[in-house]
């Protein structure tokens, strides 16, 4: 005969064994959803620092459109600087120079800090076709010369962990 007595304990042994898989598939669930989040989270923060160091490069092509001279470079200070030779650790790589007194200071609202740049002048370049002009044809010796700029922004999030470096070249005739 069957008795139903004996089978109420194989009952109970089920359900526990379903309730345990049920809360590993909802703790694993809710550690998704947060790594998701922390994800999601850096690729803002990556996101608002890349905004912050192209708003810093923009600055400072504009403030090399308004240069008249390159003197001021041959100080090295004040984020305008000469451009230093290849066995030299590039200027932008020292912590130092992203110091409020060594780097030039961008507006921008996005981001936990404001972000910086530096320019640096790189050469001056002479067109190829001023070089032929030996006979002065057409113009004055020199006057195709372009300033060569190196421009290098440091771009921070919205937390102090995301930084990013951008870097262009600015050609401007004086």
């Amino acid at each position: 005969m069957h008795n139903p007595n004996k089978q109420s304990g194989f009952v109970l042994i089920m359900t526990l064994v379903i309730l345990l898989i049920v809360t590993l598939l909802g703790t694993s669930s809710i550690q998704m959803t947060s790594l998701l989040e922390r994800m999601s989270r850096n690729a803002t923060d990556a996101s608002s620092a890349f905004s912050a160091a192209e708003a810093a490069l923009k600055a400072a092509e504009a403030m090399v459109e308004l240069e008249t001279s390159t003197t001021a470079y041959a100080a090295n200070a004040n984020g305008k600087y000469e451009s230093q030779g290849v066995d030299v650790t590039p200027r932008w790589q020292t912590a130092t120079t992203w110091t409020a007194a060594n780097a030039i200071t961008a507006t921008y609202s996005g981001s936990v800090n404001p972000p910086s740049y530096i320019i640096e002048f790189v050469q001056a370049v002479r067109s190829g076709d001023d070089q032929l002009n030996l006979d002065n044809v057409g113009g004055d010796a020199g006057s195709d010369v372009t300033q060569i700029f190196r421009i290098t922004a440091l771009g921070r999030g919205k937390t102090t962990a995301a930084k990013i470096y951008l870097q262009s070249t600015y050609g401007k005739k004086f």
